[in-house]
């Protein structure tokens, strides 16, 4: 069974247990999914970002609890690239090792003898309970820092209890005086990094958004996926033709795929532009990053839109638990309800373009 089947025939249980099944997270690791955009020197593919969108877009077509999965451990791996060598030795020197965590600055830090004692609860901890490793965001003496924090000094709380991105297992959790060595306390903005790459340049705060908006596409794919499936089977209630043969529903559909093909190139046009500056050594000037963070709210937005009329178009079909409409309905959902996709993002384009700020080193 290939890596995509896995993903769909696990994803039921999945869904059930609140956590991917250990079938599929092995597979994941056995894949080096994990790693995608790690450097080699630990295991990684070191993927451009614009392959990896894709990536995730794929594997969340096929489950979007596994594409989040996989987006948000990605993307944690990539402190490989910021650490001092020491510690990101110590931290992904296991090439099957999971990192994990939350970039939000909750934990409060006092300076101690060769580091910090640290004490901070953090939420949407997705897949820290798979995790060898756990990233809180933690404000110290210093400024707000990313730390890594081993597994045994973290509690996981039970928390994740959701209408979507059930499988993602994000949690609360929490360290309390745990200590915190200074090497595995980094900012990936104005520092050196330990190891220099394209991806040390791109706009670190565009990252997740670029992640978010692609589980957005890749579940919006599967739900177009599933009622064009529907439709050339199913004749409705009361009806004498297949939803198939029906004006109304060729119609929604060809709006469907035109709507999320749209917002997937104008996705991929602009992370290519930020990406090609970050190649060419150049961070990207305040205009194409505004235009990106337009990008992934644009096809965060799309993307829920053509995953509600999917499953509007599917009837009463689309209500079970059976149903994957009703899923991608859900999942989208809730991952569109990120912060770092809000429609609040739209303003940053449009304050940009009309002069009015703003600080765009927060992008």
């Amino acid at each position: 069974m290939d890596l995509h089947a896995l993903i769909r025939a696990e994803a039921p249980l999945a869904e059930q247990q609140r956590a991917l099944t250990e079938p599929v997270l092995t597979a994941l690791v056995d894949h080096g999914v994990h790693r995608l955009i790690a450097p080699k020197r630990y295991g990684g593919a070191e993927l451009g970002l614009p392959e990896w969108s894709r990536e995730v877009q794929e594997l969340s077509r096929s489950d979007a609890s596994t594409g989040w999965t996989a987006m948000t451990t990605t993307i944690s791996s990539s402190l490989a690239w910021y650490l001092p060598q020491e510690a990101a030795d110590e931290v992904f020197g296991d090439p099957r090792a999971l990192i994990a965590g939350t970039a939000a600055p909750l934990g409060k830090a006092v300076t101690t003898d060769g580091g910090y004692r640290v004490t901070g609860r953090w939420g949407w901890g997705s897949a820290v309970t798979h995790a060898s490793w756990v990233i809180g965001g933690t404000f110290t003496p210093e400024g707000p820092r990313l730390a890594v924090y081993p597994r045994e000094d973290v509690t996981i709380h039970d928390t994740w209890h959701a209408a979507g991105l059930r499988a993602t297992s994000s949690h609360e959790f929490s360290v309390a005086d745990a200590f915190l060595p200074a090497r595995r306390a980094v900012w990936p903005i104005g520092g050196t990094p330990g190891i220099e790459g394209p991806i040390t340049i791109f706009p670190y705060f565009s990252f997740l958004a670029v992640g978010v908006a692609s589980v957005c596409l890749g579940v919006a794919r599967r739900a177009i996926d599933e009622i064009e499936a529907l439709a050339a089977e199913k004749t409705p209630q009361y009806a004498t033709t297949r939803l198939a043969e029906q004006t109304g529903v060729q119609i929604d559909i060809a709006l469907m795929e035109a709507r999320l093909s749209g917002a997937a190139a104008f996705l991929h046009e602009t992370l290519s532009t930020a990406w090609d500056h970050a190649a060419n050594g150049e961070p990207s000037p305040d205009p194409v990053k505004a235009r990106l963070r337009l990008a992934c709210s644009f096809a965060a937005g799309e993307a829920t839109e053509v995953s509600q009329k999917a499953f509007a178009a599917g009837g009463g079909s689309s209500v079970f638990e059976s149903s994957p409409l009703q899923r991608c309905l859900r999942d989208v959902h809730v991952a569109a309800q990120h912060t770092v996709v809000s429609r609040r993002m739209l303003e940053t384009y449009s304050m940009l373009k009309l002069g009015l700020g703003p600080d765009m080193t927060r992008f």
